[in-house]
């Protein structure tokens, strides 16, 4: 397992130099946080990035110019010049979020290729650090180039219940997870590993990043305990850190 990687080893992951890029990310556990790193990430490298979402995400935190629209594909190429900027089709103000797009929208404004990158939420799970799919999810582009699957490492040694795993009985279910069990890494990788998992729907050929988030950098995970997660290529990398920190991850491994 290598310890805190390079940007330029991380950008090998991400399948980041085709253009435009599209990277999503589902999961729970700091999917939004996520993007925002990777955001800032892009634009130190000189890429400009949007930021949008296939279902509903709270506004960005940092200052950004933000465009609410019906179809993202019709605004002017000059919006997408910006280094960062977020679109999204309308405000809820009774959640306090954002309502994006079709996954196929997304698709059509990528065909554009006005933009440098495109980072989209794609799955929601209502401040849930763990969760499993739902039949309607994730809602994922189809052009997707990598889609990153977040889980909340700090839920790591604490019982899992109905309370705190978004969609408890597909969680149950794929995971074999009674009420009160204690989430534990083989339980984590169920839920990786099962075709109706973290990685549900994602397009044919596209990247796949695990990322165990939330992860201290002084706890240790033996690099075998994750080569099952990466032997049957249900994943592609594994990337374990925390995206508020700095560095953000902290180590990796690949298939």
């Amino acid at each position: 397992m290598e310890n805190i990687p390079q940007r330029e080893t991380l950008f090998c992951d991400l399948s980041a130099f085709v253009r435009p890029l599209m990277i999503s990310a589902v999961g729970a556990g700091g999917k939004t946080s996520t993007l925002f790193w990777l955001a800032k990430l892009f634009r130190q490298a000189g890429r400009r990035v949007l930021i949008t979402t296939t279902t509903n995400m709270f506004l960005p935190a940092e200052q950004c110019p933000v465009m609410l629209c019906r179809d993202p594909a019709q605004l002017p190429a000059a919006f997408f010049q910006q280094p960062l900027a977020a679109c999204f089709s309308r405000w809820l103000p009774e959640a306090g979020k954002v309502r994006g797009f079709t996954p196929e929208t997304i698709d059509a404004l990528a065909a554009r290729e006005d933009c440098d990158v495109i980072l989209v939420e794609a799955d929601g799970a209502h401040g849930f650090a763990i969760k499993a799919p739902d039949e309607h999810e994730p809602c994922i582009p189809q052009t997707s180039h990598c889609v990153i699957a977040v889980t909340g490492g700090g839920m790591l040694g604490q019982s899992v219940r109905p309370d705190n795993v978004h969609r408890w009985p597909a969680f149950s279910r794929i995971t074999g997870a009674a009420p009160e069990d204690t989430l534990d890494f083989s339980m984590l990788l169920r839920l990786v590993r099962h075709p109706q998992g973290l990685f549900k729907g994602v397009p044919p050929g596209c990247r796949r990043v695990w990322l165990l988030n939330q992860i201290s950098q002084n706890e240790k995970f033996p690099a075998p305990l994750f080569s099952a997660a990466l032997e049957h290529g249900e994943a592609d990398v594994v990337w374990l850190g925390a995206v508020q920190e700095t560095p953000a991850i902290t180590r990796r491994l690949v298939r």
